[in-house]
């Protein structure tokens, strides 16, 4: 059953909206923990009738996997969510939306902590409140950008176990994700991919090779235990991810 709730976000003050929606599996008891899984770009996590569509919660029921999925939807602005999913201002973002349209901005990018905040300090002890969890089961999954903030979240929060990166947009906040991954004492499993055909306006699949390389690079000196895998001809699209969430989600949950 989904269920769907809308929260200010900020919520100490009135700030834009945001909806969460609530899957937990119907074949388990109202009752049992269960981990949660915490999802950016929550519009499109569910199935519904388009390509943009995870359908993450078909695949929970024909698996009979024991997870539960609060999916955040991103603002409605497309810039807006820019904001939420970097932790620094980009001239990387610049280049993303072109610099005639980022004129009309007073700052692209660089109020991540603030989402990421409120989902860890606010949204989780609600849910948390609400729903039977396993407090300390926590994961974080996302796509390009929301892959981008989900790898700052294991830097950030050391009591997220799994985390899940499809597409990282590496080329935004490359060198400041770096650090903070050198400096994190990390413990997550981590799953990682990305297509060989993947595009972002002017970033080209070369630039996504490039810096998911050097993202690789880093985390495997970390020691935790990770997977990182290359679709031949994979694009940038909700569809690719759909097609290799059954291998996220195997490799994050299937070990325990």
């Amino acid at each position: 059953m989904i269920e769907q709730f809308s929260f200010n976000l900020p919520s100490d003050r009135t700030g834009q909206k945001r909806l969460v929606s609530v899957f937990r599996p119907d074949f388990v008891s109202n009752d049992v923990l269960l981990p949660v899984l915490y999802m950016h770009d929550g519009q499109n996590v569910f199935l519904h009738d388009t390509r943009a569509s995870w359908g993450i919660d078909r695949f929970i029921e024909t698996s009979r996997l024991p997870l539960m999925v609060v999916a955040i939807a991103s603002p409605p602005d497309w810039l807006d969510r820019y904001d939420d999913y970097s932790f620094f201002e980009d001239e990387m973002l610049v280049r993303r939306i072109g610099p005639e349209l980022a004129k009309t901005r007073p700052t692209l990018g660089g109020k991540g902590r603030r989402y990421t905040d409120w989902l860890m300090n606010e949204l989780k002890p609600w849910i948390d409140a609400r729903y039977a969890t396993d407090v300390d089961d926590v994961g974080v999954m996302g796509s390009s950008m929301g892959g981008v903030i989900s790898l700052y979240m294991m830097a950030t929060y050391p009591s997220i176990r799994r985390v899940g990166s499809l597409s990282t947009a590496a080329w935004s906040n490359l060198d400041p994700l770096i650090r903070e991954l050198k400096q994190a004492n990390l413990s997550a499993r981590l799953y990682m991919d990305l297509g060989t055909d993947e595009t972002s306006g002017p970033f080209t699949p070369e630039d996504y090779l490039y810096t998911n390389a050097k993202l690789v690079e880093t985390i495997a000196r970390t020691g935790i235990m990770f997977r990182y895998e290359v679709e031949p001809e994979g694009i940038h699209h909700e569809s690719a991810w759909r097609r290799r969430l059954p291998n996220a989600l195997a490799y994050l949950y299937d070990h325990d």
